[in-house]
């Protein structure tokens, strides 16, 4: 009965962070072509006035709606209260897109339990794109149902991916992506690993892979990927959670065995 009483709470959990992030985006767009304030917060790290703006608004519509949940957010930190349900939030994933005035920028909640996300949204306040999803409650984009592209071979794939802030692991980055550009159709990066993942569920691109990636930009993305039909995996071959660094987002399970044939990552989960 307990489980059954928490899945009937998916629905409700969804609608709130889908108007959450439609509030956060209207503020976000609204300040889109505005001059800036933007301050370093480490290497090649920034943050601006409105990811703090933006961030303060998810934060307190969430806390509103669930006092018992704990919320980790990119600009405010971790939560460490030990509750059921934790929120991963990232204001505006694509803040060097934001500050530079480029339309690829977006805004990503997920609610998880222990190591599944069980509602993410992703929500691109340009163009109107609400990608949402539930866990076992299907993918949508607007409210229509999301599906991957169904490739399901390298070659006639598109791939895309985001580059590490450490020079070291941008050279890594290169040698991946020199792979798949030998074995694959095409590359595309929008610089926002939540968006790029979210292309995947629409079937726009077919792989998104990256090296060091934090839980906020990848857990509601990577939700609405495996509601949409596509899968999670990793590089290293260990099953996916929103807390590997190494995240590789496929349309579907043949498109990752062909990956894994080529030799470019681990060939099984373990």
């Amino acid at each position: 009965m307990k489980n059954y009483q928490i899945k009937n709470s998916y629905s409700h959990w969804l609608t709130v962070a889908c108007a959450t992030a439609e509030e956060a985006g209207a503020l976000v767009k609204s300040s889109w072509l505005n001059p800036h304030t933007v301050h370093l917060k480490g290497f090649r790290d920034i943050v601006t006035e409105t990811d703090v703006a933006a961030e303060r608004i998810i934060l307190q519509r969430l806390r509103e709606a669930f006092p018992d949940h704990a919320i980790t957010s990119e600009e405010a930190g971790q939560d460490h209260n030990a509750a059921m349900v934790h929120w991963y939030v990232d204001p505006v994933d694509g803040t060097t897109n934001f500050a530079r005035n480029n339309p690829n920028f977006c805004i990503a909640i997920a609610a998880v339990m222990e190591t599944q996300p069980v509602v993410g949204v992703v929500f691109d306040p340009l163009r109107g794109h609400l990608f949402a999803a539930s866990w076992g409650g299907g993918a949508t984009l607007n409210g229509q149902p999301l599906r991957t592209s169904g490739i399901t071979r390298v070659e006639d794939s598109i791939f895309s991916l985001d580059f590490p802030r450490d020079p070291t692991l941008r050279h890594q980055m290169w040698a991946y992506s020199d792979a798949l550009l030998t074995h694959g159709r095409t590359m595309r990066t929008l610089g926002s690993a939540a968006l790029n993942i979210a292309y995947v569920a629409a079937g726009w691109t077919d792989i998104y892979f990256h090296l060091t990636i934090q839980p906020w930009d990848q857990a509601a993305a990577g939700l609405i990927v495996q509601e949409a039909g596509g899968m999670m995996s990793t590089l290293s071959g260990t099953p996916w959670t929103p807390f590997c660094p190494d995240p590789i987002a496929l349309s579907t399970p043949a498109l990752l065995a062909d990956l894994r044939s080529t030799g470019l990552i681990a060939p099984t989960d373990v």
